[in-house]
């Protein structure tokens, strides 16, 4: 009788915990729309030389793809590096400036998803904000834009004045990530989720101020931000490897 008790109680305890199988590493692929945040000026100039200028809903949208590859701590914590093709553009603004800049950035980052941190068994609402997700990480971006000197009078856009300091070309500027998602995981016959489709917002802050190719004079003009980045977009990541189990 003793032994049965043992055993029912040994159950009765086990009972209280949940665990799943996840696979150990994702590899997937990634785009959406790309915006620039590289002050251009669309409202309030000194000296206004295109009194049309208007900023539409497109007027700094353009486009970005890229790849990843993850290693997966648990179902909710990964670790990994992503690769993007980033395209910005933006103008022409009040001081007739415009650009396209084309850049790859590699990023090493590290996701969290809310469901490291709740027990999401018991209750819908949980269960469905699990894979709620966010993205710490530090890039390194290279490239150029379309933005000639400010000496060569026959091309266009060209930096404005002699005392801009912006650059065509760009290398190993230092950028840091930040991204904010969702996943929808598809299981497949083990009860086992072999691929995530997920929506994310991503922001890039970038220690450059070169990326649009325009950088007046910090000491003889109110010029202090850097440039950056958002994308809105969308992510298929493949499943795969050995599996590990998550006790909860």
């Amino acid at each position: 009788m003793k032994k049965i008790l043992t055993i029912i109680l040994l159950l009765s305890s086990l009972s209280g915990f949940s665990q799943a199988n996840y696979f150990q590493f994702g590899i997937g692929l990634q785009g959406g729309i790309s915006t620039a945040y590289t002050g251009l000026s669309y409202e309030g100039a000194m000296v206004i030389s295109n009194p049309d200028a208007d900023k539409k809903l497109g007027t700094n949208k353009s486009r970005t793809f890229g790849g990843s590859l993850d290693y997966y701590v648990t179902p909710f914590i990964s670790a990994g590096l992503e690769y993007n093709m980033v395209q910005l553009k933006d103008g022409p603004d009040q001081y007739n400036r415009q650009f396209i800049s084309d850049f790859s950035n590699i990023e090493l980052r590290g996701n969290i998803a809310a469901g490291q941190f709740f027990d999401y068994s018991y209750n819908p609402l949980i269960y469905a904000l699990r894979n709620v997700n966010l993205s710490l990480g530090i890039g390194m971006l290279s490239g150029k834009n379309n933005v000639a000197e400010y000496t060569e009078t026959d091309k266009y856009p060209r930096r404005q004045h002699a005392n801009d300091l912006g650059q065509s070309k760009f290398n190993t500027v230092l950028n840091l990530p930040m991204t904010i998602g969702y996943r929808f995981n598809v299981y497949d016959a083990y009860n086992v989720a072999f691929l995530q489709v997920g929506i994310n917002y991503k922001m890039v802050f970038t220690f450059s101020d070169d990326i649009d190719g325009f950088n007046d004079n910090p000491a003889m003009f109110q010029n202090n931000s850097k440039d950056a980045y958002t994308t809105l977009g969308f992510s298929v990541k493949y499943l795969f490897g050995p599996t590990k189990i998550f006790y909860r």
